[in-house]
């Protein structure tokens, strides 16, 4: 029987607080929302989960904030509060801002990227996290032990890289934990040549907010690649020259190389939607939408991670030559030493067949 909106409600805050946030009976819970005139998150979800975490013994406390500019801005208000805290739980952009950079800390830190209660209360949050993560766990480890990879794509887009061994070398890792599961830590471009496709839009990387962060583009773009510097453009050449000025002042907010690509991740979360129109918001799209198997996410132009995101749909990509994404589709989900992490019910929502609308 299919459960309620409540109880997928009620089994995604449990899921969040017991399997993500590892959180007991007796432990304090910090829920920080989010203030401003555009907030991203709800501010019924702190109270929401609040009432559950009491319900399991927990002891809540809810602080909303406005997200600042960058990490260096995050709010004292919350950092003392995070302090006081056994487990904290960000519904807001300021956890986002700090997904890299936070304070080497015993104790766990998350970020929610469940935008309202629809979320929460769907299999994109009540999907066990626990199982989510071994599926992680397994790609990421297949990622470790490759030495290579190809990235294409009908677009246009053919991009050939090297993995560097180690891990602290091939990819970089998050400072708090993703809820739910969304994407693996981002893969560090060595060496990598080719085309890229840039179409659509480019956004920021939510690590630092800047005036005019998004660059509409009516028509495609596309970067030739080499030694993991674009070092060329095809397109409408006023397009061309917006592009290129867009890069530029990205990369101003560090100092860094305005052409350099930094990294790349792509969803392994096939439960992830988004209903609304993208253009009205594009940040806010890229918040969630980033979890799809569909969207391959591109950090450039800066200091890694960068300040400017490519957002490139419907890739096949391989690691040393096993195909992991086919077309946009997560069919690493599909193996069978992977389906054998899972109970009946859990493979019936991961799979590659399980793939909602993002809006693009």
């Amino acid at each position: 029987m299919a459960q309620t909106a409540l109880q997928l409600q009620e089994a995604s805050a449990r899921n969040l607080l017991i399997n993500c946030a590892q959180a007991q009976a007796g432990d304090r819970v910090l829920l920080v929302g989010e203030l401003g005139d555009n907030p991203y998150f709800d501010s019924e979800l702190c109270p929401t989960v609040a009432k559950y975490a009491e319900s399991l013994g927990m002891k809540s406390e809810i602080i909303f904030a406005e997200p600042g500019s960058d990490a260096d801005s995050f709010p004292d208000v919350v950092r003392d509060a995070m302090n006081r805290s056994d487990r904290t739980i960000f519904f807001s952009r300021l956890g986002d801002q700090v997904r890299f950079s936070l304070p080497d800390d015993s104790r766990i830190t998350v970020m929610a990227y469940t935008l309202d209660l629809d979320y929460l209360s769907s299999p994109f949050a009540s999907v066990d996290f626990l199982v989510m993560k071994k599926v992680h766990d397994a790609l990421l480890s297949l990622i470790l032990n490759a030495s290579s990879y190809r990235i294409t794509g009908e677009c246009g887009t053919d991009l050939v890289s090297e993995i560097i061994p180690g891990r602290a070398e091939a990819v970089a890792d998050f400072a708090l934990e993703l809820f739910p599961v969304m994407i693996f830590p981002p893969v560090i471009c060595h060496r990598m040549n080719g085309k890229l496709s840039i179409r659509n839009f480019v956004t920021s990387t939510s690590t630092r907010a800047f005036e005019g962060s998004t660059l509409i583009l009516n028509e495609p773009i596309v970067a030739t690649v080499e030694e993991s510097r674009m070092v060329a453009f095809e397109g409408p050449p006023k397009l061309v020259e917006h592009l290129e000025d867009q890069l530029m002042r990205a990369a101003k907010l560090t100092g860094g190389d305005p052409l350099l690509i930094n990294s790349w991740h792509t969803g392994i979360n096939p439960g992830t939607f988004y209903t609304q129109d993208p253009y009205k918001d594009l940040d806010k799209w890229g918040t969630v939408a980033y979890g799809s198997p569909r969207y391959t996410h591109f950090h450039a132009a800066g200091i890694d991670p960068g300040d400017a995101a490519f957002h490139v749909m419907d890739l096949t990509i391989a690691f040393d030559g096993e195909t992991v994404w086919d077309r946009g589709r997560f069919v690493f989900l599909d193996r069978p030493d992977i389906q054998a992490l899972m109970t009946p019910e859990q493979a019936g929502l991961l799979n590659s067949q399980v793939l909602h609308q993002i809006g693009i």
